[in-house]
């Protein structure tokens, strides 16, 4: 699976995997080494995006706080009466949905109980810790609890499939999470955000429009997968991926172009000292839980793993454009989901580290 969403990146190493084909494929077969020879240099473009993405992303956000005039007028651009942003956002989601393969669904809903639990504490572990932290207000200035709000109601993040691979873990669990959590993500954002104290603000956009347009692209891409074969998929991935990595950007150009020029502006070192310490303290917790839901359930280590990067890594990036929609006034509330994006592949950088060490000290 694949998708261009910050938060969301998969590596192009964590597509490689055998692809089943079909009678419909036939003519990608047969036109293989054509396709193969043409789409070398956007592979070789897809690898470099891999390895230097966080260093890309720091690019893209120091031209946001210096050169913010290209993306503020991205952000004014509309379609359809859409935000351009929120069609871009939609566009990476269609990516995803090309990703998703009916195997892979199947075998998760062979564990269908682990994967409703994880999507049930996907959203109810980081809300729980926001709405105690909105229990003392006064001791967080002004945004970073509704930017860590929004977080808190994202749905899973498809780079969460790639550290599964990584740690040998249950991919189809977290396919099985991605799809559904990202389905209901605009059920849960309507519901929640209405009987919260949080001020998402108004933004001309609302959040069935916004749903309208996010959960179709999923399952449209999805549909186009099946209808076309997955060889033909499998032939224009470099493409993809380089496209996608360039809406990715663009993207994140065009919302910290709102927030990061008057944090600069304004530098309080002892506010963005609060805000690490609060995104590093419910990130951690989150994945925490997570682990712990595991043993509670009594998964196979492989399944534990799926769960814990499943539930501990959020989509940022789609919090990131709504928050450019609805939290503009707080530039802080974008700046904590940046800091939240970096944080969370931390804290799963740890964990996959401390699962090497169980399985060299299971082999010996």
């Amino acid at each position: 699976m694949y998708c261009g969403l910050l938060g969301g990146w998969l590596p192009l190493s964590s597509l490689e995997a055998p692809v089943k084909y079909t009678s419909k494929d036939t003519w990608a077969i047969n036109s293989s080494t054509v396709i193969s020879t043409s789409t070398q240099p956007l592979a070789g473009l897809a690898r470099k995006i891999d390895a230097y993405l966080l260093a890309l992303l720091l690019v893209v956000y120091a031209l946001a706080a210096f050169q913010p005039g290209l993306g503020m007028m991205i952000r004014s651009q509309e379609v359809f009466h859409c935000p351009l942003t929120v069609l871009m956002l939609s566009g990476m989601l269609f990516l995803a949905g090309l990703g998703i393969e009916a195997k892979e669904v199947r075998q998760a809903m062979r564990s269908w109980r682990h994967v409703l639990g994880g999507c049930v504490l996907l959203v109810a572990a980081p809300w729980g810790i926001v709405a105690i932290l909105n229990t003392w207000p006064a001791l967080f200035p002004a945004g970073i609890l509704a930017g860590l709000g929004l977080v808190a109601l994202m749905p899973s993040a498809a780079s969460s499939v790639a550290w599964t691979q990584l740690s040998r873990g249950n991919v189809a669990i977290n396919v099985a999470l991605i799809l559904l959590s990202t389905i209901f993500a605009p059920a849960m954002l309507g519901g929640i955000a209405q009987q919260s104290h949080f001020i998402l603000g108004e933004a001309g956009t609302s959040i069935l429009e916004i749903g309208m347009w996010i959960v179709p692209a999923v399952l449209v891409g999805a549909l186009v997968r099946h209808l076309v074969g997955a060889a033909r998929i499998q032939f224009i991935r470099p493409m993809l991926k380089v496209g996608s990595a360039s809406i990715l950007l663009l993207l994140n150009y065009a919302n910290a172009s709102a927030a990061l020029p008057r944090i600069v502006g304004d530098f309080q070192p002892m506010i963005l000292l609060v805000l690490v310490l609060t995104v590093w303290g419910m990130c951690g917790t989150v994945f925490l839980a997570s682990w712990y839901l595991t043993r509670w359930l009594g998964v196979g280590e492989a399944e534990a793993r799926s769960l814990v990067f499943g539930i501990g890594m959020k989509n940022t990036g789609m919090a990131l454009v709504l928050a450019g929609l609805w939290l503009e006034q707080y530039p802080l509330a974008l700046v904590a989901i940046i800091i939240y994006t970096f944080s969370q592949h931390l804290f799963a950088a740890g964990y996959h580290q401390w699962t090497v060490r169980f399985d060299s000290v299971a082999k010996t």
